[in-house]
């Protein structure tokens, strides 16, 4: 029992440097989050980029790869990220050296009204006016901000943009603007940037595999491609070739870089075709380097969680497989991925055996207490061929397995639930907090009862409390945890009955 313990355990520790299988989760906290929020996202995330700048924030944040997101654009004023007064003072913050007469009106400005660096204008930290210049002030801020609050790395928000010469015309470029010259010069800001980060992690976003993905991994230690399959205005499908260069970008990367991969389109709570496709095509390209993100883009600020992320099919058997049609498919120890990218074509695929189709139920925001609503439900799919219509996938689970008997589609099935209130904590004039466990077991066989055992282990693996041990009938239970005098902390619970187990981590808070 505590060597099944300690393998959950061990997926909750956060970096990028670890990883024991199963989904690797990123998100992005703003500032509408509350302190229960926070304790769920450091509860089930891996990686969280912020722009608080909060020691009560970082603190708070004990499992999390936590990053700072300063944006590189410089137009989010909101943000408090820098010092405006002094910007504003300095001309050579936004202008090309050669620029005739230089002024607020002149800077470098983008389509969204943003204010791009140019590389070219780097000068030495040494020279007295070195931080008048965009990027030399960029590094030494955002360095002096994540090494004073502790913060494991930075996030450079668009600092990769795919430049457009016709916008030279439109005043949006330098007078001089050479799309080489302009290339080798970000490549050199990140490098720049990077210098000043040399033992934290530094992640850009802006990864794209026609703006120099592979030369601006190489200076930092990792980027994000945003938006690779689903434009986030709108919500259409970009088609097979931007998907394919994503999936291949990060395919050829991923073993040498820090990559996030992020899912943003309006609608996606209750788009469960659209997720499982996003979910599946990230599980192409899965590896201890890769993080998922995935955002319904109509409610962008707001905490999102998906059951998707629950999914774990065990250690990848080798990279994805291209089929001649152009169906991807990837082999897992306990199961199988496969892919349909095509935007109108239906495409085939002949199973050797049969499984259990992950179907997610719910998901999407969390609310204000952390509480979300959803799980992971399965459908029996036989031996044989099978259609996947465009931009469609399967994750399948093997039907070997035991666990995949948690919640089978049609019948009443082993289930244990997320425990409620989560986070809990004291309140209403009680000393001791109080949390609800809820759990549903099936009728197996001719049996009319089955032994259960629901138990409370700390970090550590130790056992806290036994809440039910004894023989039940098939039905729905709840139990409520009494915590008495066990200190703020994380701690996990876990339903052992027949072949059926399950953990999920609770949080106290005092």
């Amino acid at each position: 029992m505590k060597k099944f313990f300690w393998a959950l355990i061990i997926l909750s520790v956060s970096s990028f440097e670890i990883f024991a299988g199963g989904i690797k989760r990123g998100t992005r906290i703003s500032y509408a989050v509350t302190d229960a929020q926070i304790a769920f996202a450091d509860s089930v995330f891996d990686y969280i980029n912020t722009p608080f700048l909060s020691r009560s924030v970082r603190n708070a944040f004990l499992n999390t790869k936590l990053l700072l997101y300063r944006s590189i654009q410089g137009t989010w004023e909101y943000f408090h990220q820098f010092d405006w007064g002094f910007i504003n003072q300095h001309e050579n913050m936004f202008c090309h050296t050669d620029s005739a007469n230089q002024n607020y009106d002149t800077r470098i400005k983008t389509i969204w009204h943003s204010f791009l660096m140019d590389g070219r204008d780097l000068v030495d930290p040494a020279e007295a006016d070195a931080t008048s210049h965009w990027i030399n002030y960029y590094a030494v801020t955002a360095s002096a901000q994540v090494y004073e609050f502790n913060y494991d790395g930075l996030y450079i928000d668009s600092a990769s943009h795919l430049l457009k010469p016709s916008w030279m015309q439109e005043g949006k470029l330098p007078w001089d603007y050479d799309p080489l010259e302009w290339r080798l010069a970000r490549y050199a800001s990140l490098k720049f940037i990077k210098s000043y980060f040399p033992d934290k992690t530094v992640i850009f976003n802006g990864l794209h595999s026609g703006n120099g993905a592979d030369s601006s991994l190489a200076v930092t230690d990792g980027g994000m491609w945003e938006d690779f399959a689903y434009d986030i205005t709108t919500g259409n499908y970009k088609g097979y070739v931007n998907w394919g260069k994503a999936i291949l970008c990060m395919e050829k990367n991923k073993d040498n870089s820090n990559l996030v991969l992020v899912i943003k389109k309006p609608g996606l709570i209750n788009d469960i075709q659209a997720r499982i496709f996003s979910v599946a095509s990230y599980l192409l390209i899965e590896s201890p380097n890769t993080v998922l993100s995935l955002s319904d883009y109509a409610y962008d600020t707001a905490l999102q969680y998906y059951p998707e992320f629950d999914i774990d099919l065990g250690d990848a058997v080798g990279n994805f497989f291209e089929w001649d049609d152009s169906l991807y498919s990837r082999e897992f120890q306990n199961g199988l991925v496969i892919v349909n990218p095509s935007t109108a074509l239906t495409k085939t695929f002949n199973l050797e055996k049969n499984y259990w189709k992950i179907v997610p139920v719910g998901g999407g925001f969390v609310d204000t207490l952390g509480h979300w609503e959803g799980h992971l439900t399965y459908e029996n799919v036989s031996a044989g061929e099978i259609s996947l219509p465009p931009v469609s996938a399967l994750i399948l689970k093997d039907s070997l397995t035991t666990d995949v008997k948690e919640d089978v589609i049609g019948e009443m099935n082993f289930h244990l639930y997320q425990n409620y209130p989560n986070p809990f904590s004291a309140g209403g004039g009680t000393s001791n907090p109080t949390t609800t466990i809820k759990y549903s077991i099936p009728a197996v066989g001719t049996a009319h009862e089955l032994s259960v055992h629901l138990a409370v282990y700390d970090v550590l693996g130790r056992k806290v409390a036994t809440l039910v041990n004894q023989r039940q009938a098939p039905g729905t239970y709840s139990v409520q945890f009494n915590t008495n005098n066990l200190p703020s902390g994380v701690y996990y619970y876990t339903l052992h009955t027949g072949n059926f187990i399950a953990t999920k981590k609770m949080i106290l808070l005092k």
